[in-house]
């Protein structure tokens, strides 16, 4: 799901929780929404459909503030 899709299904409370957790070869961080039906989707880029990587974690946190979520959930 794309970050413009994401801010939409927030603001119609489709989405519950958002983590921000690292990759498999700790090359970056990527975030995953939870909906209320407990499917799990990464955000995803424009251009393609691979997770979205951030370089650090304050990136991805900004993302996700921008998406409308206040409180995230970082697994380390």
């Amino acid at each position: 799901m794309q970050e413009r899709e994401a801010r939409l299904l927030f603001e119609s409370n489709d989405l519950k929780n958002v983590i921000v957790e690292p990759t498999e070869n700790n090359s970056g961080w990527t975030i995953m929404m939870v909906d209320t039906n407990e499917n799990r989707q990464f955000l995803v880029s424009k251009r393609s459909n691979d997770p979205r990587l951030f370089k650090t974690t304050d990136a991805a946190l900004r993302c996700c503030v921008r998406i409308g979520f206040n409180q995230v959930e970082v697994k380390l």
